[in-house]
């Protein structure tokens, strides 16, 4: 084959170019065949593989995942039933419209089971929530440490919910300050809560 004979190839008579041009040609040929059917064919399919692959292993994890909430279902379902039944228990607590007024005459009942003096009981805004409404009351009592401290923890044993907020206790003012032990002033917020009926909500 001689490279002169490839230069001045002329291809409309490649028919008479020698035997070994015509192999060079038929080579060549092939090459871009092949070429093009890689470029056109193969690689897209390697992408579209690459991209089948990537979605296989998300599909495993899914699957994984879910094998995993299955497995713990029952587990699940036996918190849940658990937690509606403490929720239950809690709820039952919770006095309703008529009762909740009560609350606050056992409170004061307790303080003066103490020996305390109520000074003031002074009710405030009614605060509803969800499903429940939080009734606050400020408690001045008067009395000694002791008398103080049992009431708040006779208080916390109230068959009722019932929590105290914001205690401040200072020496009682006036007349009795020449007293060795002066009796203690307490202001306290005392919480109570209710059920909300169903015709109530916490916008009403």
């Amino acid at each position: 084959m001689d490279l002169n004979e490839l230069k001045n190839l002329d291809f409309q008579t490649i028919g008479l170019a020698s035997l070994g041009t015509r192999l060079v040609i038929f080579l060549f040929i092939i090459v871009l065949i092949v070429g093009a059917v890689i470029y056109f064919d193969t690689l897209p399919q390697r992408d579209e593989l690459a991209q089948k692959q990537r979605q296989e292993i998300s599909l495993l994890e899914t699957i994984t995942t879910k094998q995993k909430l299955a497995a713990n279902l029952q587990a699940y379902q036996d918190q849940l039933k658990e937690m509606q039944t403490r929720f239950g228990e809690l709820l039952r607590q919770l006095p309703n419209k008529s009762e909740a007024e009560n609350l606050i005459i056992d409170v004061a009942q307790t303080s003066l089971k103490n020996g305390l003096k109520n000074q003031q009981i002074q009710p405030g805004a009614e605060i509803k929530h969800t499903f429940y409404a939080e009734m606050p009351y400020t408690l001045t009592l008067q009395g000694t440490y002791n008398q103080l401290a049992k009431f708040i923890s006779d208080t916390a044993n109230l068959p009722r919910i019932v929590t105290l907020h914001n205690p401040s206790i200072k020496p009682e003012q006036g007349d009795k300050q020449d007293m060795k032990s002066p009796p203690l002033v307490m202001t306290i917020v005392t919480k109570t809560y209710r059920y909300l009926e169903q015709n109530e909500g916490a916008g009403q």
